[in-house]
């Protein structure tokens, strides 16, 4: 005996075809995460919602069938490929030690030995990371892109990884 539905629900499926889909599609990727406020899941969802919409517009325009997948891989390499111009900073210049460390277009950071001068053969200067907790320890590396003189290894990984040493 077939089932017959109600025009209710007949009426749903046939308006709701392309969010269902959207949903759908949403699920596959799920970015939300748990934020404590909300703005920042309405945020993500909006992205998502223009992503979806970009894709719809882009199989209607060029009439080419891609998966969805691998258009967000393409989005993706194209955001990723710009190149955002290197505005001059306002205000004063920041005193301590600079966020670059922390920064990964910024990675390469080796020890080095520091190196000889006029005066000394074997220079020492003070660990930036003891002088902050008030020790006075010298040592005779350094970072080679910093400039900053560590104890190896253990105040320069916390140097290097850590905000507030």
């Amino acid at each position: 005996m077939p089932v017959i539905k109600p025009k209710v629900v007949i009426d749903y499926n046939n308006s709701m075809n392309a969010v269902d889909k959207q949903d759908q599609q949403l699920s596959s990727f799920p970015v939300m995460r748990k934020y404590s406020k909300g703005y920042k899941k309405m945020f993500f969802y909006m992205i998502d919602v223009a992503i979806i919409n970009s894709y719809a517009l882009q199989k209607k325009i060029t009439g080419k069938k891609q998966h969805f997948t691998e258009f967000r891989i393409q989005l993706a390499e194209l955001i990723e490929s710009v190149v955002l111009p290197d505005y001059p900073r306002c205000g004063r210049p920041q005193q301590g030690p600079s966020p670059v460390r922390l920064q990964a277009l910024h990675w390469a950071h080796f020890v080095q030995v520091i190196p000889p001068n006029p005066k000394k053969k074997n220079p020492c200067r003070d660990c930036v990371v003891c002088k902050t907790k008030k020790k006075k320890n010298e040592t005779r590396w350094e970072c080679s892109k910093c400039l900053v003189a560590l104890h190896v290894p253990d105040c320069f990984r916390v140097y290097h990884t850590t905000k507030n040493f």
